[in-house]
This record gives C-alpha cells, structure tokens and sequence, in this order.
C-alpha cells in the first residue's frame, strides 16, 4: 500500500517502479540490490543467475551486498580506500579505490574484481536504448541512479579503474527535486542509450546511491555489444567450464546429451595427477585441449576473432557447430573426500540497539555435504539469548532479532550437522552499542581495553563484560586506568577488585 504523498511522487518519475509488498520487512534487511536484466556480474555468480561465472568467492550468496560506505572512519573495517576523500558523493568524486569497484569497494567480495577478456560471462546486446533492471532485496530512500560505461579503448585485461570509464554517465537519474524520497523497492526499469561506437566487450558500471544511509551500491554488468561489425558465427553455446581448484585424484567428465537423453559414448574424461594441473584455471585448459582433440562433435574454449575455438585458462564455453543434435555438455566431478567448510559473511563488527533491539542478518555457507545450520546468540554472560535453525539447504540467510539486550559483547556461534553426524562450527564476535539519545547517553570513546595506552581523566570506556560505560577518574587516580593486562586486572572497570578506585560508573 503506497500513500498519497509517494503515490504522487512515484507519477512524476521518469521510470517504471515494480512495488514489492513485502516493502516493510524488506526494508530492515542489510542486504540491498543488484543489476538483474542484462545479468550483473555478482548475479551471474548466484545460481539464481544461472550459476554462469565461478569460483567467485561469497559474492555468489549475497550478489545484492556490492555496498561501498563512504563515511570517513568506517571505510577501514571492511573496505579497501578510495584513493579520493571518503565521501557520499558519486563515482566521479570518490568511492571504491581503483581496482576495487566491482565489489563496491569490499574486502570479502574481492574474487570479482578479478579483470581480463575471458574471466566473465557477457551479456550480448545491441547498440541503443536497453532497459537495465534494478532489483533490491531491501528497500532504501534513493537519491539517483547512475550509468557508466567502459572507452572505446579500454584495457579487457587490466583492472578496472575510473581512467577505464566514460566519466559523462550515460544515465544520470535523480529522485525528482521536491518529491519525498520514497523506497526503492522490488525493481525499477531504466532507459539505458548503449553508444552505436561500442563494440565487443565492454563494462558498465550501475550505481545506485541510496538517501537513508550513507552507502552507494555498486553493480557491473559485463556486455558483449554487437553492432553489426562482429562476425556471425556458426558455433552455439551449450555449457561452460567454470575454474575451482581441485585435488590430485580427482576426476573430471563430460556428460553429453541430444533431445533423447545422454551420450555416453561421447564422454571425455580428465584425471588429475599434479598440483599444478589441479589448479584452478589450469584443468579447463586441458580438459578442453582433450575435449578438441577427441573430436567428439563439441569443442571448448574462447571463439577467438576468426570464430575459431581456442582452449582457453580458467572459464571455457562449450560449443557446438549450429544445427547439431547435441543440445547440452554438462561436466561432472567426482572428487576424492574432504572434509566440509562452514563461513559465515555479511555480520557487522557492531550494531546500535534501538528500544533494546538489533536485527542480525548474516549467510552461513556449508560445502561439502548437506547440513541442518543453527546459530545461537550469547551474550558476555554466556547465556543464549538468541537461537534458529535454519531451513534445509546449505547457503541459508539468517535474519536474527535480538530484543530486551543491553550494550556489550556478544558471541555468534554457528553450527551445521550433516546427515552423517559430522559437525562443522564457526562463530564471530560482535558489539551492541547503547543508542545515541542526544543526551551523552551510551556514548563512549574506546570499547575496553581498545586504545588502553591513551586513556586519561575524562575517558569513557564501554566494557563488555558488563554491557556498562565508566568514566576514568581525575588526576591524581587517572594513571590507574591504564593499569591492565589479562594476568592483572585489578583495575578492569566493573570487574576488577579495585576498579573504583580509577574509573566511574556512568
């Protein structure tokens, strides 16, 4: 249900607007939006997007979480700096460092900065007005929407950098001067002009600055443009390789398939007998050298500009001459046993408690069987005060809320059961922060024992282990406050024996 006031707002837009109904909940979430239609980068990499890029690291479960922060101060937690002044402004003027910008800038997502003429699927478009579709998993108050575009004579395999792009957007949408900056939620369409100069491979680069937070999400979209100048060729996709490391022992297969079912005799098999070749961009190359050779009806590799196909390191297409019986190449691994692999991405360092509250949003990842995963929250006390257990699959989103807390530490602990009783579990720490009232309430400038070597009288200090913030102590007891290791915590503010005599309860 959409009020007057946006409902006015949404008439005078430049754009269509695909409400969600679930915008109220969507909009608590901490993940955001990707570039769904031509397919973006991270989305290929989610299986939701077809699964056609690999070995992207754990941008492939939260394509949506691409988000650059641009507050001074913050950017250090989880962001590589720009080489411009933290700032919320766009592309142009500051942002993701060079090198970084197709995660947005952050650390964990680093795989998909990863830049050459082969390493990405592409999206086959034509010069002209393109329609690129928005599609946010959380609703955000927007301020614009920008478009850019790789030069004519950018570098395919050289990292993306602003010296990469047209500085002048192709689009430059802003929200509507006037108008209440309402959620961008579900998807919104935008008239994109592709230059008729382009051709081949090109990168854009969508932007879309949200108006209640200070973060800019960013998502490139890889294009193949084809403008009448490319050859047209004779070849068809029907599968991909996709690069991931594998072990010595391990086998690789085809599995070929026409309208009737599989071809057995048409599979072509890879044993892995080195490190060398077990490494990630190294085994397609061979396989597809191997794959060529048999000659089989399918060949694999890169069509190169003589629209031959040529093995290639790391991703290869798989492709058929047109009008073939064969209509897909699927390849099959059997791998020697490991044990699994739990993670856990998009958790916080801190969270501000509002009435007592704080949503956790946060993917577990199991590899490597199928998992039950449950997490459980403790606070500093060791008591549980969260708990769920997630539905079957091995890549769930968590959406936790912790209510009736205080500040202080807190633990997560993450733990998955396979059917065959083998147990993986990780955990991460985290702090909740007393909400800011306005009037010095919860406000502290160091959580104990951080930046203990510069405490003096006047500091404020949050600990822990209580969830309390203490003031240290005027001279001549402010050198006290400074008096601490594990093994001597006689002065530990609200833990020590003798904490009162240097610090103050707030």
């Amino acid at each position: 249900m959409i009020n007057t006031t946006q409902a006015r707002s949404f008439l005078k837009l430049p754009l269509v607007l695909a409400m969600s109904v679930a915008g109220l909940a969507a909009q608590q979430a901490s993940a955001h939006g990707y570039i769904e239609s031509p397919k973006s980068r991270a989305y290929m990499c989610n299986a939701a997007g077809g699964g056609l890029n690999g070995n992207c690291g754990p941008v492939q479960y939260e394509p949506q979480s691409t988000e650059y922060i641009g507050v001074p101060g913050r950017n250090d937690l989880e962001h590589f700096p720009s080489n411009a002044q933290a700032c919320t402004g766009d592309f142009k003027i500051c942002g993701p460092a060079d090198g970084t910008i197709a995660a947005g800038g952050l650390v964990r997502f680093s795989q998909i900065n990863e830049q050459s003429a082969t390493r990405w699927a592409k999206n086959t478009v034509k010069p002209g007005p393109q329609n690129f579709t928005w599609f946010y998993k959380a609703g955000h108050a927007t301020r614009y929407w920008q478009f850019y575009i790789t030069k004519k004579d950018w570098n395919p395999n050289q990292p993306l950098t602003r010296d990469s792009f047209e500085m002048t957007p192709l689009l430059n949408q802003p929200w509507p001067q006037g108008t209440v900056p309402a959620p961008a939620e579900g998807r919104t369409h935008h008239n994109v002009n592709i230059p008729a100069d382009r051709s081949g491979y090109h990168v854009l680069l969508a932007t879309w600055k949200v108006n209640d937070t200070d973060a800019t999400f960013y998502s490139v979209v890889d294009l193949n443009i084809d403008n009448g100048a490319i050859i047209p060729s004779d070849w068809t996709t029907v599968g991909a390789v996709q690069p991931e490391p594998l072990s010595i022992g391990d086998k690789v297969k085809t599995r070929v398939f026409d309208a009737q079912g599989e071809l057995k005799a048409k599979q072509v098999v890879l044993e892995i007998t080195s490190a060398s070749q077990a490494q990630a961009n190294n085994w397609p190359q061979e396989l597809a050298k191997k794959v060529n050779a048999a000659k089989q009806g399918y060949q694999m590799g890169i069509l190169n500009d003589k629209n031959e196909v040529v093995p290639n390191y790391g991703k290869n297409d798989i492709l058929v001459k047109k009008g073939s019986d064969i209509v897909n190449v699927m390849i099959d691994k059997e791998q020697i046993a490991k044990p699994g692999e739990l993670s856990i991405t998009g958790m916080q360092p801190e969270y501000t408690l509002k009435d007592g509250k704080a949503d956790l949003h946060f993917n577990a990842i199991a590899k490597g069987g199928d998992y039950t995963i449950a997490a459980t929250v403790y606070n500093a006390k060791g008591e549980s005060v969260a708990h769920q257990q997630a539905p079957a699959g091995n890549t769930p989103h968590f959406s936790m809320p912790l209510v009736d807390q205080s500040a202080g530490k807190y633990d997560l602990t993450v733990v998955a059961t396979s059917k065959k009783g083998e147990l993986l579990q990780q955990g991460t720490s985290f702090l909740l922060k007393a909400e800011d009232t306005g009037g010095g309430e919860g406000k502290y400038d160091y959580v104990f024992p951080n930046g203990l070597k510069d405490y003096k009288a006047g500091t404020v200090v949050l600990q822990p282990k209580t969830g309390k913030t203490y003031e240290c102590k005027p001279n001549p007891y402010s050198g006290w406050c400074t008096q601490w290791t594990s093994a001597n915590n006689a002065y530990e503010p609200g833990v020590g024996w003798a904490w009162g005599n240097a610090w103050i309860a707030k």
